[in-house]
């Protein structure tokens, strides 16, 4: 198909003034398909699932055009490793950080399945239990168990997103992210020179009301419970960041990968100033491109100048070939006004144009960014090989 520069384009499509917003029942027939013409009126929002109508070209992708290495997956449900690589091997994928280890007995027996069984194929992330956070002793003792899961052989430590927004103290203070009971794990990552990929906030539309405003209703409308507008209960988005971004500063000895483009896909200028401000911090594209890919010009120029800080990621579950397809397109294609539903189901109710990165930018985020940060030169300790 043709590679002529990209074209700035409206991507939003309009939406009904006026939509009822009623309970779906159960094994009913979609309203849509049971409308007359002249009840179209009656139509519900949540109902409305457009069919584009437009004549354009698709790239038919087989595999990435690099092996990669995908930093951000989720494994824990994958029961035929095997088949999984093979699945791997198929779609150009040479690596996959499973953030999904645990820690102790669970982590072991993960480590056990996927990195010793398949050497180089997959990097087990350790998680930290958060329950007892702000107990006598918690950081003492998560540190000795953080670091005992790193002799075990997890290569890094996953942060979820709970961390700042729903974990508390036994008291019910909320757990900021640079609350001083963290220390000691920050200070065991610099130590065993493991990366922290850290999941810090959600999409904006994510902090706001759920309204007629939310550009996200329909996914926020199916999943209320991922709304943290309550300003009584969570903390605002910007808060968060300057919570993190202290973290960042205090300690630069530790690579913090930022998960979902650090949660500001939609403000690249805001994250630009984060990587230049501090060197240690690198972002995964995870989950995100539904809104890079509404931005196809901005995200194309910001892929460019920081492409050795951003790094290739999916949020899959496993070798999914309909997922890794949509961000293949998006990467490697100019292709025009396509779903990202098939990768991360439904993230805003419009399509996503293909960024048509250059070769050397696609070879640095698919592979080479990842294995300079997670296979670091160390002579007392031998760098994993793939």
């Amino acid at each position: 198909m043709s590679r002529s520069p990209l074209l700035a384009l409206a991507l939003v499509p309009l939406l009904p003034v006026a939509c009822a917003r009623g309970p779906s029942v159960p094994g009913a027939q979609p309203v849509a398909s049971r409308l007359q013409p002249a009840d179209i009126a009656a139509l519900r929002l949540a109902d409305w699932r457009p069919v584009p109508l437009l004549a354009l070209d698709r790239t038919a992708i087989a595999h990435l055009a690099v092996p990669a290495v995908d930093v951000h997956t989720h494994l824990r449900r994958v029961v035929d490793v095997a088949a999984e690589v093979a699945r791997m091997d198929m779609l150009h994928v040479e690596t996959m950080v499973n953030l999904d280890g645990s820690s102790g007995e669970r982590l072991v027996r993960e480590l056990e399945r996927f990195d010793r069984a398949y050497p180089g194929r997959f990097l087990t992330y350790a998680n930290v239990d958060l329950t007892l956070v702000g107990a006598p002793g918690w950081g003492a003792r998560v540190a000795a168990q953080l670091a005992a899961d790193f002799e075990a052989g997890a290569k890094g430590l996953k942060i979820f997103k709970e961390l700042g927004l729903t974990v508390r103290t036994p008291e019910g203070r909320r757990v900021a992210l640079d609350d001083a009971e963290l220390e000691p794990v920050w200070r065991t990552c610099a130590r065993y020179r493991r990366p922290v990929l850290w999941h810090v906030a959600d999409p904006s539309a994510f902090f706001v009301p759920l309204d007629a405003k939310n550009e996200r209703w329909h996914e926020l409308h199916e999943f209320p419970d991922w709304s943290f507008a309550d300003r009584k209960r969570f903390p605002t988005r910007a808060q968060l960041f300057e919570e993190r971004n202290r973290v960042l500063e205090r300690h630069p000895d530790v690579t913090f990968m930022g998960a979902h483009m650090g949660s500001s896909s939609e403000d690249l200028r805001q994250l630009a100033s984060w990587l230049d401000r501090y060197p240690n911090f690198h972002v995964d594209m995870s989950a995100s491109a539904s809104e890079l890919g509404r931005q196809p010009l901005a995200a194309h120029r910001f892929f460019v100048r920081y492409q050795d800080r951003v790094l290739f990621g999916t949020d899959l579950k496993g070798a999914n070939a309909a997922g890794y397809e949509v961000y293949a397109r998006f990467l490697e294609t100019e292709d025009e006004y396509f779903s990202t539903e098939a990768a991360n189901g439904r993230q805003g109710f419009w399509m996503i144009y293909g960024m048509h990165l250059p070769a050397p930018v696609l070879q640095k985020i698919y592979r080479d960014n990842a294995r300079r940060l997670l296979y670091p030169a160390d002579p007392d300790r031998p760098a994993a090989r793939l």
